[in-house]
């Protein structure tokens, strides 16, 4: 009788605890996001118009919570993103591939992600997705709508320099 007490109670716990890892995960809607960047990077030109670009850039994210009267207000958080750029001036193409790194909160939380994004010579729209985080964002993941505008201006031989903005209407993640 005893042994079936415990069992019942360890099956009890087990789905409890399986369920209860999954309500757990919260939606964060954390309003209007953008930042304005700078970095470096070089340009190589290729045959036919093509051009592939590596560059880093930095900047700080402004976040715009607008969820509630009560809960309006602004925060930020540093923004790092070693992108890459394969252009066709010909065509007045470009693929921009992004692999970015946000830290928030007093460098305590930080959060992984990646961009992808097609467009213009010098704009872009596409989808931002965070992969991966630490301190209060471990386990981050979601994906949310973004546009960027990127200009690299070439300096001497194949470096640049790039200066742009980006944005995302409705940041939108999950945490577990």
């Amino acid at each position: 009788m005893r042994l079936a007490f415990y069992f019942l109670i360890g099956i009890v716990l087990s789905a409890w605890a399986a369920t209860s890892s999954l309500t757990l995960a919260k939606t964060v809607e954390a309003g209007d996001v953008s930042t304005s960047w700078i970095g470096t990077g070089e340009i190589h030109d290729l045959p036919d118009g093509e051009q592939v670009i590596h560059g880093i850039v930095k900047g700080v994210l402004i976040v715009r919570h607008f969820k509630g009267e009560s809960e309006k207000h602004v925060h930020t958080a540093k923004l790092a993103c070693s992108i890459r750029v394969a252009a066709n001036t010909k065509n007045n193409h470009r693929t921009q591939f992004g692999l970015c790194t946000v830290i928030a909160h007093g460098d305590k939380d930080v959060g992984y992600g990646q961009f992808k994004c097609d467009g213009g010579l010098s704009e872009c729209e596409g989808e931002f997705t965070f992969t991966h985080g630490i301190g209060g964002w471990a386990g981050i993941s979601g994906i949310t709508p973004m546009f960027n505008r990127i200009i690299f201006e070439k300096l001497e031989g194949e470096k640049a320099r790039a200066v742009g903005y980006a944005t995302w209407p409705n940041l939108t993640y999950t945490l577990p």
